[in-house]
């Protein structure tokens, strides 16, 4: 049995050399950003060229807006854990479709998982993504407590349920969530 990892950073993909013209203050932070990470000023424009295309420029459209951590852990405070799942199942049900569909012009599987990965990267969090065969399991931290692992995994068991998908396990720590999703078969 084989295992695909996501987000490989040994990924072979097909590349190709272009040129920009950039404001050489510009230039200098990349190149300073790029030594602070110790990764390369290709790989770095690489990163934030793909965040935009990938996240940045849809995540608007799609409704997402920036807010601070204090603030969402400040709202969830002043929320019970059962109202917390009852909103993420309501607010997956008006817009998880529609994101996948702004994101990626599809609702299955393969864009359900490719957003929230896609999202785990925008936000910083350090995930993991691996299929084998059928079997998609994902894991985030994303450092925002036991209520924040409430409303995820609400809300992606939601948007499974939308899809038709059945058999999934939920886990959640006070600041991760891991779930694994067995992929129906495409008759079903």
């Amino acid at each position: 049995m084989s295992v695909t990892k996501k987000g490989d950073a040994l990924r072979h993909e097909k590349t190709r050399s272009i040129s920009f013209r950039l404001p050489e203050e510009l230039v200098d932070e990349i190149q300073t950003e790029a030594e602070l990470n110790d990764i390369s000023t290709s790989l770095l424009v690489n990163k934030i060229l793909e965040r935009y295309v990938r996240w940045d420029s849809m995540s608007t459209k799609a409704g997402f807006i920036p807010i601070t951590k204090g603030l969402v852990l400040e709202f969830l405070d002043k929320v019970s854990e059962k109202e917390i799942a009852e909103i993420a199942e309501r607010v997956e049900r008006k817009e998880f479709a529609d994101i996948a569909l702004i994101f990626r012009n599809e609702f299955n599987i393969k864009s359900f998982f490719d957003i929230i990965e896609t999202r785990a990267k925008a936000s910083g969090y350090p995930y993991r993504y691996s299929v084998k065969g059928k079997l998609h399991s994902f894991t985030v931290q994303h450092d925002l407590g036991p209520k924040w692992s409430i409303y995820l995994s609400a809300r992606y068991k939601a948007a499974l349920e939308d899809l038709g998908v059945t058999n999934f396990k939920f886990r959640a720590a006070p600041n991760t969530i891991q779930f694994d999703v067995f992929e129906p078969s495409p008759d079903k």
